[in-house]
């Protein structure tokens, strides 16, 4: 006889363990290759866009070179560049913290007297952060001349995805510290070290979306309507926001375009907050990531893989849930990794729940074919047409559907007192391995046809004459099966030919999760845990039975018949 060590159910926790394993491991590799970047990606900007805009951040404003500007000055881009000299004269009047003029003043103006009078405002209202392009070769002519009195250089490279999509900042592009980076050391007077933006990227934490940044019309400054504490204290940024000047970027903050300028207030804040927003580290990552591919299995053991799967849609929700609080308090958790491994976790427990029942199903064929006959069944379904019939039928389904619909017998012909005992019932008994008999919770004391009687009580009722001759037999195994809150009863309360019933081990039929309570109904059947009495078969033969129990079988059959 087959040990239950070796059977198909006492494989599934460690097909369940190797589903973990190989989905941890599928986890940690896609992790590693950064093969599900984009979706990683995607999810940063989701985070954005559920955050929505935040309180502008009141120690940066702009003025923008913006249509009003163009219309105010009758002039296209680039405007002359005495009006850039007579605007940082009104800055730097109401002492402004910082001034950065996210502008290139490459080569040299046809009016040189518009050179002179940008440069000698640099002098007079300097220091001031001015954008450049860094080739590596030295910080290039502005308004044609080197290293201009009052200008601090910086570069105006930035660095977009492979998507096209601007979600980092850089430390510096070639030598020149970028603007962002320069800008926040001028305004906290304190160097910014390389090894606070690891890689030389770093995330830029969005206050918003376009327009969150308090802005000012270059035309207004420059026609006095904007008050001087506008800009008392404030980094004061300007830049091009005119749409011809197609200076503008797709941000994690939003798909509607951003303008550079307000790229670079987005990504001084950041500086000056000391890198708010940072990716988890690998420790954290990669324990998450094993954590959503164990769940599934361990509760695998437990659950059926319909409630499995159910409570992964329901852990998965929770987990996007804790990734958005935590991108919220600036921790970027990895997202696709986990989810992926927690699908293919849960694929792997639908897959191992599927195996087992088919392995089983066929072990149990195996079995039944060489020697079964018709009107031999596997399980025999003893019950009160009307009080269980209900619960019977969908015992008989879920075990007809594990281990075949010949397996079972179930007598679903209306019975009545007088009437003769058909001849497969007692076949079926003598053919059974299993006869479970279900007790509802009037079994006991379902009246009979005299006043004060029982149906028990009567010799002939069809009940009692099926617990009789399953009890009789020692080749299969009796089992009441209580349904609806029904207790076991005691022998004094059974007939006498009914009393070794009450020896038997019970096991209750919540009806609760009726596949798995028939997977635990055969396991425990197969181990012998409800066939205590001395003598009986404790486990379904997993071979053909011994010489002595068919010629038993042959000598009942015949008796029968006879009768």
């Amino acid at each position: 006889m087959r040990s239950s060590s070796s059977t198909p159910e006492a494989w599934r926790k460690w097909l369940l363990l190797g589903v973990a394993a190989v989905a941890s491991l599928a986890g940690i590799v896609i992790y590693a290759l950064g093969a599900l970047q984009p979706l990683e990606n995607a999810a940063i900007d989701e985070g954005f866009t559920l955050a929505g805009r935040h309180s502008p951040p009141p120690g940066i404003v702009i003025v923008a070179v913006d249509n009003s500007t163009l219309q105010r000055i009758n002039a296209q881009l680039p405007i002359p560049r005495s009006y850039y000299a007579h605007l940082l004269d009104i800055l730097h009047q109401d002492n402004p913290r910082l001034i950065g003029l996210d502008l290139q003043f490459i080569g040299t103006s046809a009016d040189p007297g518009q050179d002179q009078a940008l440069l000698r405002s640099f002098a007079r209202d300097g220091p001031v952060l001015v954008t450049v392009s860094d080739t590596g070769a030295g910080v290039p002519a502005i308004a044609g001349v080197s290293n201009p009195k009052g200008v601090v250089a910086a570069s105006g490279a930035v660095d977009t995805d492979s998507d096209g999509v601007l979600r980092k900042l850089l430390y510096v592009q070639v030598r020149l510290q970028t603007f962002a980076i320069r800008a926040a050391e001028m305004a906290d007077g304190r160097p910014i070290p390389a090894s606070a933006v690891p890689g030389n990227l770093a995330w830029i934490d969005f206050a918003g979306p376009p327009g969150t940044y308090q802005t000012y019309s270059m035309a207004n400054v420059l026609d006095g309507a904007v008050p001087p504490s506008a800009f008392a204290g404030k980094i004061v940024l300007v830049g091009v926001t005119a749409p011809i000047a197609k200076d503008v970027f797709t941000t994690s903050a939003s798909a509607d375009p951003m303008s550079g300028v307000e790229v670079w207030a987005n990504s001084i804040e950041t500086v000056l907050s000391d890198f708010p927003l940072q990716s988890a580290n690998s420790i954290l990552s990669l324990a998450i990531i094993i954590m959503l591919a164990i769940v599934p299995a361990a509760l695998g053991l437990r659950l059926s893989s319909l409630l499995v799967g159910l409570s992964s849609l329901v852990l998965a929700a929770g987990f996007l849930v804790a990734a958005e609080l935590a991108f919220a308090h600036g921790l970027i958790l990895p997202v696709p990794e986990p989810i992926a491994a927690l699908a293919i976790a849960t694929g792997g427990v639908i897959a191992v729940d599927s195996y087992i029942e088919r392995q089983q199903w066929k072990a149990l064929d195996q079995f039944r074919q060489p020697f079964l006959k018709p009107g031999q069944y596997t399980f025999f379904l003893s019950y009160r047409r009307d009080q269980s019939s209900f619960v019977a039928r969908q015992l008989r389904t879920a075990l007809a559907a594990r281990f075949g619909d010949q397996s079972v017998f179930m007598d679903e012909t209306a019975i009545h007192p007088g009437q003769d005992w058909p001849q497969e019932i007692p076949e079926a008994i003598m053919g059974c391995q299993a006869m479970l008999v279900l007790i509802g919770k009037y079994w006991l004391a379902e009246p009979g046809a005299a006043p004060g009687s029982r149906r028990l009580d009567d010799p002939g009722d069809w009940v009692r004459r099926e617990v009789e001759q399953g009890l009789g037999r020692d080749e299969s195994v009796v089992i009441p099966i209580l349904t609806d809150g029904a207790t076991m009863p005691s022998s004094n309360e059974l007939p006498p030919s009914l009393a070794p019933l009450a020896a038997k081990q019970a096991f209750v039929l919540a009806g609760v999760n009726l596949k798995k309570e028939v997977r635990e109904l055969v396991t425990r059947i197969q181990r012998g845990r409800l066939a205590p009495r001395r003598g009986a078969v404790s486990q379904l033969p997993s071979g053909v039975p011994d010489l002595r129990q068919v010629r038993r079988r042959r000598r009942e059959k015949a008796a029968i018949h006879r009768d």
